[in-house]
């Protein structure tokens, strides 16, 4: 399994070009040469101005599906990726949705406490409706002798 490359302009830090992560077991890493070889994109530019970052395999899957473009920060090393504007960058959702999952949880214990007083309460009601059923039974049986 191979995760993405992303090709990228030495100077600016402009993507040129993305390849996309390969999850077959026959899957073959090839090396900048190769791929300047290979892809057009490449092949039309100085090798010594372009650089590139071969990431994990199924790192930033997600962002690579969301986002509208993405680029390469000279400083950090790390790409950085533009969301469309009506979208939530992919970490900041993950983090929203594990809050939002831990107070689901907590609810979800509540509402099971909660349900189980319910059904000890209803069990003594109907206990003491059954204790009510057989006084009035007794009171019925006597009063017809």
């Amino acid at each position: 399994m191979i995760g993405f490359k992303i090709y990228y302009d030495k100077l600016t830090g402009e993507v040129i070009l993305t390849i996309p992560e390969k999850s077959s077991s026959e899957a073959i890493e090839t090396t900048k040469e190769q791929d300047f070889i290979m892809f057009n994109v490449l092949a039309a530019r100085n090798p010594e101005t372009v650089d590139f970052i071969q990431l994990p395999y199924g790192q930033y899957r997600s962002d690579f599906e969301i986002a509208n473009s993405w680029k390469v920060d000279l400083k950090t090393g790390q790409v950085l990726f533009e969301y469309p504007k009506f979208e939530t960058p992919i970490s900041e959702q993950l983090l929203l949705l594990m809050q939002e999952n831990e107070e689901l949880k907590v609810e979800n214990k509540e509402l099971k406490l909660a349900l189980a007083e319910l059904a000890e309460a209803q069990q003594q009601d109907k206990i003491e409706n059954q204790l009510a059923i057989a006084e009035l039974a007794e009171v019925v049986a006597t009063k017809e002798v």
